[in-house]
């Protein structure tokens, strides 16, 4: 069973036409710009590398040169603006339907609370998230990602995180039936046919779209899911249990543990890597270790801006999510060397691997990074 975007479930805010359409309208709007990108270059190799190197003396080579050159030219500047706007209104346009819906949602929450298909989800009010959650309203997601940290209830967080991700990842090209789970789950059973995980963790768990994955593909399996974020953890909770899939979910740090040594087949986590600074991938990595059995693998899964021989100039064009989208540590991890952090975290060099996983609705290629316990 695979579960991906065209998912449906009684938590997600349905839009109206109208809203449908506004939302579509925006999405078509995202990736028009998307195809402007190359456009960039233009700019740069017509009007802004010969203004920089009148200046400095040398063509612009580097990420950091061609920022520079780049940063006060009106066609960047233009395509800029139009992005982010084109993000906050995407967010708007989400929200005005969860608020719409939002009574409804509630309603079907108080009818979930006996989770009807055997989950969990427990958050504490004295639990302190680390700062790299704190450090920006992550993609300009309204209220960030830690929303509803003083309510017991409270799950908008992780109904603007879906319903916002949907918009966001088919404004970049990604279709409704990609499923960065399932394309993880094929890639295992490719590799390991007789693997076969009977506990599995998922780190920064979100809203949870990949933790019901796992469920779903190992239905004997005890699956949890842990985040910092208290109404992303609610939102997960409910989701799956109104789509009848069992798992847990615990308020925790991904790199402060509260599970035992040895306590899982399958560590995996989705699009964490560049939502924390480079010393808390470190511990994350590190406790990803420390929880996995002998024998058991960690997979992490990102956005396709590593695994490839990338120019500098699309380095530049990545950093734009640092610069103006609200990633903090985007350009972390498109510096970090993933692999030497496995290492460090004490993977040896025989059980890590470093590869990229072809979407399964989309143009490019997850990055992976794969770590076995031996």
């Amino acid at each position: 069973m695979i579960i991906d975007r065209t998912a449906t479930h009684e938590m997600l805010a349905r839009p109206t036409h109208d809203e449908a359409a506004r939302t579509q309208y925006i999405v078509q709007l995202k990736n028009h710009l998307r195809r402007f990108e190359n456009a960039n270059r233009v700019a740069l190799e017509n009007r802004a590398g010969p203004a920089f190197k009148v200046i400095t003396g040398h063509e612009p080579q580097t990420v950091e040169d061609i920022t520079a050159a780049m940063v006060d030219d009106p066609f960047y500047q233009i395509w800029s603006a139009f992005s982010r706007s084109a993000q906050d209104v995407m967010w708007t346009s989400v929200g005005t339907t969860i608020h719409r819906e939002l009574p409804r949602m509630t309603e079907v929450a108080a009818r979930l609370a006996n989770a009807p298909a055997g989950g969990t989800c427990e958050t504490s009010p004295d639990f302190k998230a680390p700062a790299d959650a704190y450090a920006a309203h992550i993609h300009g997601q309204p209220g960030g990602y830690m929303l509803g940290e003083e309510s017991a209830t409270d799950f908008v967080a992780g109904a603007f995180y879906e319903s916002g991700g949907n918009a966001y990842s088919l404004g970049t090209g990604i279709g409704m039936r990609d499923s960065k789970s399932a394309a993880i789950i094929e890639f295992l059973k490719a590799r390991y046919p007789d693997f076969k995980p009977r506990r599995i963790l998922d780190l920064a768990c979100s809203s949870g779209g990949a933790t019901v994955g796992y469920s779903a593909a190992f239905p004997e399996a005890e699956v949890y899911g842990v985040d910092v974020a208290p109404g992303l953890l609610r939102y997960a909770h409910l989701r799956a249990e109104a789509m009848g899939l069992k798992a847990h979910f615990r308020q925790m740090d991904a790199g402060a543990l509260d599970f035992e040594d040895d306590s899982f087949d399958l560590v995996i986590s989705h699009n964490m890597m560049h939502e924390v600074s480079r010393e808390a991938l470190g511990r994350i990595f590190s406790e990803a270790r420390r929880v996995v059995k002998p024998g058991g693998i960690v997979v992490h899964q990102d956005v396709p801006v590593k695994g490839a021989d990338f120019t500098p100039f699309e380095k530049f064009i990545f950093s734009w999510q640092t610069k103006n989208n609200d990633e903090p540590f985007w350009d972390d991890f498109t510096e970090a060397h993933v692999p030497s952090v496995m290492l460090e975290a004490g993977f040896s060099q025989d059980e890590v691997l470093e590869t990229t996983v072809k979407m399964r609705d989309g143009p490019r290629a997850w990055y992976v990074v794969l770590g076995q316990k031996t």
